[in-house]
């Protein structure tokens, strides 16, 4: 996975695998110890949170939602 980003540190373009994900939204970022995690929405409109190692200066994907993907009932009508 590879991430392009735009000065200072904004991520705008996914590489995953052979696909090309353009980010639309930054929805929310977080810091750790070394890390920043950024929760992202990309053109496909799912949402990925993903780690950056500011040691290593690598990127990691921390999980993936698809928009397409069933909706659990709550069993409330």
């Amino acid at each position: 996975m590879r991430v392009q980003v735009d000065p200072p540190t904004a991520p705008r373009t996914l590489y995953w695998g052979k696909r090309r994900i353009t980010i639309v939204e930054v929805i929310d970022q977080w810091y750790g110890p070394g890390y920043r995690y950024v929760k992202i929405k990309g053109y496909d409109r799912n949402v990925y949170i993903l780690r950056f190692d500011q040691i290593h200066d690598t990127w990691d994907l921390i999980m993936f939602s698809s928009e397409r993907a069933p909706r659990l009932s709550t069993g409330a009508a």
